[in-house]
């Protein structure tokens, strides 16, 4: 199995990354994330690798072949959680690929974990180690989506509160 890692918020995530690469899961992060996992001791390979492209903020999973490898089950999960927006609104804080990379995993749960939150992290070895189930599955793909459309929402909000426009 392979899993793809790109996380803003890092708590936990080096522990959790090295118990998958004792599993024998193959980890691929995008660049910050790969360089947080690398000072904790745990082998990580480029997200660019499968994409071929270097890696620019605003463009790091926006790429059909990580959406291929997603959707043929290639990348069996997708570890994200996203910009701050709640904790400091402003554009830069919008997130679209980790949004976009939760969805096609969520969707994909059958072939793919949605791991959306660090609160996760610890049930996900569990399973892993004692079997994964569709119930399991199900559970991560609806709270990928429920993080999704909370995340959207506080977007939404703050958009209206700017506008003149009710």
């Amino acid at each position: 199995m392979r899993a793809l890692i790109s996380v803003s918020n890092k708590e936990g995530v080096a522990e959790f990354t090295a118990k998958l690469e004792e599993m024998g899961i193959e980890i691929f992060a995008t660049e910050g994330t790969a360089r947080s996992l690398e000072e904790r001791g745990v082998r990580v390979r480029r997200l660019s690798e499968l994409t071929g492209l270097k890696e620019t903020h605003q463009l790091k999973t926006l790429h059909p072949a990580i959406y291929e490898a997603i959707f043929s089950g290639e990348i069996g999960m997708v570890v994200v959680n996203l910009y701050p927006f709640e904790e400091e609104p402003c554009i830069e804080n919008i997130d679209i690929g980790g949004v976009t990379l939760l969805r096609a995993a969520a969707k994909n749960y059958r072939r793919c974990l949605a791991v959306s939150k660090p609160e996760q992290y610890d049930d996900v070895i569990k399973n892993l180690k004692e079997g994964l189930t569709e119930e399991f599955r199900l559970k991560l793909a609806s709270e990928a989506f429920e993080y999704v459309a909370a995340y959207d929402k506080a977007i939404a909000e703050w958009f209206r509160t700017k506008s003149s426009v009710a």
